[in-house]
């Protein structure tokens, strides 16, 4: 063999080595793990405690719309760079502020374990990093939501209700745990329950004609009076002649939101009981199915008295975001 021919065989052996050497790299990283909606923030304390931790709470800590009581997006957990190593590092989402760099923002993934979703924020200055943090605020939130809800639908896959009958039915797929059960199905409605303490978490899935709900000025009314039909219709409350409506003087959040590709009109409000006492939060969400001429609503809702409903709500909106339209 000449010498050329053994230095390309060298070279090549070293080349599939180092691809060989990543691929381990890669595949042996550790699993990332965390509490849903705990973000972990990179900080020291003077830019914790400055004006710099108040806009980055702001953004991340921001009331969750529609929940009776005030609740974060986020809870936030603050640690310190020197501490921010072994299983700490392990966080599926962290943020970390860095002063005394370049200005910039870096979205990196599976840098310390996987899945893993890291926002690296620099700045010469504290203008510079709240300059940062403001111009990217809805892009982070939403990106790091995503990975929760990714999270979530892929723990709920692990205990999966079988829905055969309610996919079969409606053309879809979605991720349900098997703690939900069908308290009520028709032809073209379906409501399924979950016992909680001191409560319950309700899924609604029903369609309507196509066109029956347009994103114009009249939107939020149409929405509005829909849902209260369909809950006079459906969904009694515990006395004679109750039944569930819209809370009139909360007035409902409304905007746009694309789910696996597919845009939908998303409602989050409160709910309440013509002629009785019960509330509780609800997000709505309406798919355009111009393929099978129809609009297919899925809406999530929860009682639970006194205690918070964050979680409970990020739990309904994930398994709807779960949702695949045949």
């Amino acid at each position: 063999m000449s010498y050329k021919s053994i230095l390309i065989l060298g070279l090549s052996l070293f080349l599939f080595s180092c691809k060989e050497d990543t691929k381990k790299e890669k595949r042996y990283l550790p699993s990332s793990g965390g509490t849903t909606n705990i973000l972990t923030i990179v900080s020291d304390d003077p830019l914790w405690n400055g004006a710099v931790g108040d806009v980055t709470r702001a953004i991340f800590a921001a009331p969750v719309y529609g929940l009776p009581q005030e609740e974060p997006i986020f809870t936030l957990k603050q640690m310190k760079p020197k501490a921010f190593h072994d299983f700490v590092k392990k966080s599926r989402t962290f943020v970390e502020l860095k002063k005394g760099a370049p200005k910039g923002i870096k979205f990196v993934k599976d840098v310390y374990a996987t899945p893993q979703l890291g926002i690296v924020i620099s700045g010469k200055n504290n203008e510079e990093l709240i300059s940062v943090l403001k111009e990217n605020a809805t892009l982070m939130t939403d990106k790091i939501k995503l990975v929760e809800v990714t999270h979530k639908v892929k723990e709920m896959a692990k205990n999966r209700l079988d829905i055969k009958a309610v996919s079969d039915a409606f053309g879809i797929d979605l991720t349900v745990l098997f703690s939900y059960r069908v308290a009520k199905k028709t032809d073209n409605f379906v409501w399924l329950r979950k016992e909680i303490k001191n409560g319950d978490m309700n899924l609604m899935i029903y369609e309507v004609p196509y066109g029956t709900i347009k994103n114009d000025s009249l939107a939020i009314n149409n929405i509005v009076k829909l849902r209260d039909s369909i809950g006079k219709a459906h969904i009694p409350g515990p006395v004679k002649n109750s039944y569930m409506i819209t809370e009139k003087h909360f007035s409902p959040y409304l905007g746009t939101t694309i789910i696996n590709g597919k845009t939908a009109l998303e409602t989050r409000g409160v709910w309440d009981v013509k002629n009785d006492y019960m509330a509780g939060p609800f997000i709505n969400y309406i798919f355009d199915d111009k393929k099978n001429n129809r609009q297919l609503v899925l809406e999530g809702f929860t009682y639970a008295p006194q205690i918070a409903k964050r979680d409970y709500m990020f739990e309904l909106e994930s398994i709807i975001r779960s949702i695949k339209i045949k």
